[in-house]
């Protein structure tokens, strides 16, 4: 019996899919009909007028809609498959007989069934149940998928223009980008990062894909400029991650400790240090070969040797100092609400971020990041100061000059980077605009001449005091011999403490507390008496 209802049912799913093709191949060719005839309209004119994603996802689900509907507006009982299965391979009712009397029980049914059985096996009915019941597609089907290959023809070919849109007529406001804007705008690009070999090596699968929105001719000047968009959008996320990465942010770190070097009021390093505080390191290392040099030079007599190398040595002792500073990375754990403590202690603090439960994924790979920063920046002055003391003891400063020769390179790739994203930027925003077409009356408007005068009048201004965000400190003049110096001294302090103050509870932002509290450190050396105006002073 279980034969039986086998070939029965596989009777039966192949006699339901073949009546459901057959009847699907003339929807099918109706809805290929409607999508060419929507294909041809939007090429007809010069700029396409139809969303085709939708269209697709439409055309796919009104398919499905269709198959669905059709192979349940009609089904087959098991009784009409297996009879179908009598007839086409002349069983005599048989199969059907047989599983008809199934449930009856008598010895006549059971005769049937061994009947039934015994034919199946000898004229092996089940293996020829594929073959005399075949899924054959009709030639409708075939002719929709001739229409389908054609619509994607028309939709591959360009605009057609039949339409003209040369006089603005049925051109939406917003007036897409044109094929050769865009072009430009991506070679401007290309040829910008490509120029320089460190970017372009860096940037290479970014460039590439880039490249590859404009490399077809025929596509839709929309959709290329959407594509190029998203590849410039990722372009400058790439350059962003480059811009503030482990090195990037070791290297600003740098700068930002180079900040608190103390400036000589005279001397042959003042240069040098000036222009490390002033983040040129191009200079510096100029003027670091310079002071090589000098040393080296037998020009230079012993006291003026012995003066440069006190120089170097002040200066090496400045940068032993910056490379136990961790005020950013403590500053850091404490907005994050660990010990600020930590940061003098690299493993610690390490640990610490690792395990804070307070802390998002993102938040604690920032933390290590700035902490990896950190322990590169120390590093780095702690080579700067050996460099200066090696120069200062008359031999080769090569650790200062390589660590300035490596701050060289990256504040060159930094800028390089900067640039490159400037002109992401600016191509992106000449691909993004889409000024549209005018659509005046016509004639023109008439041109009068108006005489025109200058009055001088001052008009009264209201000033009001704003926010000191900054200060700058000028050395000389503001001191006096024979002055007293209590009352300055003390409006110093008092200006210190509240300052200090003030960063304690968060009033001033982050970025400006290195510089006031360099400020008021200077101010309050400056406001000490000296041994000369002492002696002064008591005569």
């Amino acid at each position: 019996m279980d034969i039986l209802l086998h070939i029965a049912n596989k009777a039966k799913a192949r006699l339901q899919f073949d009546l459901v093709l057959h009847h699907f191949s003339y929807w099918f060719l109706y809805l290929t009909s409607a999508v060419f005839v929507v294909a041809v309209v939007d090429r007809f004119g010069s700029l396409p007028l139809f969303p085709w994603d939708s269209i697709w996802i439409a055309f796919g689900c009104f398919s499905v809609v269709i198959i669905v509907s059709q192979w349940n507006s009609k089904t087959f009982s098991t009784i009409e498959a297996a009879s179908e299965v009598d007839n086409r391979l002349q069983l005599h009712d048989r199969i059907s007989s047989a599983l008809t009397c199934k449930t009856i029980g008598n010895p006549f049914a059971d005769a049937v069934l061994a009947d039934a059985l015994s034919v199946v096996k000898r004229e092996q009915v089940e293996s020829s149940v594929v073959r005399n019941f075949p899924i054959q597609f009709p030639k409708t089907f075939a002719w929709g998928l001739i229409v389908l290959c054609a619509t994607f023809f028309v939709l591959w070919s360009p605009q057609w223009g039949f339409g003209g849109g040369g006089g603005g007529e049925g051109v939406p406001a917003a007036v897409l980008a044109s094929r050769e804007n865009i072009e430009s705008s991506v070679d401007s690009v290309l040829e910008q990062l490509k120029a320089d070999e460190e970017l372009s090596e860096e940037l290479e699968d970014e460039l590439e894909q880039l490249a590859a929105t404009t490399t077809d001719n025929l596509a839709d000047p929309e959709k290329m400029r959407r594509d190029a968009l998203k590849k410039m959008t990722d372009l400058q996320k790439r350059l962003d991650e480059m811009m503030q990465d482990e090195n990037a942010l070791a290297f600003e770190e740098m700068l930002r400790r180079m900040q608190g070097l103390k400036l000589p009021k005279s001397g042959s390093t003042l240069p040098m240090i000036a222009a490390m505080k002033n983040s040129d390191m191009n200079k510096a290392k100029k003027e670091f070969d310079k002071l090589q040099k000098k040393m080296d030079s037998s020009e230079l007599s012993e006291e003026e040797r012995k003066e440069l190398a006190e120089q170097l040595e002040e200066l090496a002792k400045q940068f032993d100092t910056l490379a136990k500073a961790n005020d950013a990375l403590a500053s850091e754990l404490s907005a994050a609400g660990l010990n600020g403590a930590l940061a003098k202690n690299a493993e610690a603090a390490m640990k610490a971020i690792q395990n804070a439960k307070n802390l998002t994924e993102d938040q604690k790979k920032k933390l290590l990041e700035l902490l990896k920063a950190q322990q590169k920046a120390s590093a780095q002055c702690k080579k700067m100061g050996e460099g200066c003391k090696q120069c200062a003891s008359g031999k080769e400063g090569t650790l200062a000059a390589s660590e300035f020769e490596k701050m060289q390179a990256m504040q060159q790739f930094m800028t390089k980077a900067q640039m490159a994203k400037n002109a992401c930027k600016k191509a992106g925003s000449c691909m993004g605009q889409t000024g549209g077409q005018g659509q005046g009356n016509g004639g023109s408007n008439p041109i009068e001449e108006t005489e025109t005068t200058m009055v001088a009048e001052r008009t009264p201004v209201s000033t009001l005091d704003g926010t000191i965000i900054a200060k700058q400190l000028f050395e000389g003049g503001m001191l006096t011999t024979g002055e007293s110096t209590s009352v300055v001294k003390e409006t110093v302090l008092t200006q210190s403490r509240e300052t200090e103050q003030a960063i304690t509870d968060e009033e001033v932002p982050r970025k400006y507390h290195d510089l006031l509290r360099h400020y008021f450190g200077q101010l309050e050396e400056l406001t000490e008496p000296s041994g000369n105006e002492d002696t002064e002073n008591s005569e």
